[in-house]
């Protein structure tokens, strides 16, 4: 590529797109540690792999069920108002190789509070590991198209009837390196609340942020939703987890 000049191509337009929408978005972070020490050594005791981006968005749905702000959008066209959706829906970061050049994606998980873990794993596995062109048909599609039609279809998608906005875009999101072992807290904001993590500590620790838009969340109600993540995941899930174990134990 030295000394040439490229298009930018569809795989970066739909992350400028996400990059130019979040810029609208007034997000502030509140973060803390996760004591997941005991969450860990069950997941590692399962019988079948459940993946901690599968953990946080069972914790991230069931959150939203105790602090309702996480399932509510701001509108602002042609009026600002809110919107709360009665699911939630997990919008993941995904990258795929396309043509050996990594790509980003976006998988949604669909309702995540009322599904097993093995029902979200399965569901993110075919964002992971599925056919590009099926699990991402609409992403693949739009980002062909010449920006002013894919702004108007993000715009669609954003403000025009509220209460498809869930289904098409999420009512949350993670994005998360922690594989990598490195940190992206602040990553861009497009929805209402997006989550990230770090690598899990040797003394069963993670670090957590929360970023959340002010026009929609304040800041006592954001520290609620974090600390009601971590208490699912050390109650709820852990117990669903063990369940995972007798049975490999069983097995």
């Amino acid at each position: 590529m030295d000394g040439k000049i490229r298009t930018i191509g569809a795989g970066r337009a739909m992350v400028l797109d996400v990059i130019q929408l979040s810029r609208s978005v007034p997000a502030f972070p509140v973060e803390r540690w996760f004591d997941l020490g005991l969450l860990a050594e069950a997941r590692g005791a399962a019988s079948v792999r459940i993946s901690w981006i599968t953990l946080f968005a069972k914790a991230y749905g069931l959150a939203a069920k105790d602090v309702p702000e996480l399932r509510r959008a701001y509108i602002s066209l042609p009026w600002p108002r809110f919107y709360q959706s009665p699911y939630s829906v997990i919008s993941v970061a995904v990258n795929r190789q396309v043509e050996n050049q990594d790509r980003l994606f976006f998988g949604r998980l669909r309702w995540p509070e009322s599904k097993t873990l093995q029902e979200i794993q399965q569901e993110l596995d075919g964002y992971v590991n599925g056919d590009i062109r099926q699990a991402f048909r609409q992403q693949v599609l739009g980002s062909r198209m010449p920006r002013p039609v894919r702004r108007l279809g993000w715009w669609w998608r954003m403000q025009a009837r509220p209460s498809q906005r869930a289904r098409r875009v999420g009512t949350g999101s993670i994005s998360v390196l922690a594989g990598q072992g490195v940190f992206n807290r602040q990553h861009p904001c497009l929805l209402s609340s997006s989550l990230s993590y770090g690598p899990l500590e040797s003394d069963g620790r993670m670090w957590v942020t929360l970023q959340c838009d002010h026009r929609v969340i304040d800041g006592f109600a954001a520290a609620q939703a974090i600390n009601r993540m971590q208490e699912h995941m050390q109650t709820t899930l852990y117990a669903e987890l063990q369940t995972l174990a007798t049975r490999a134990d069983a097995a």
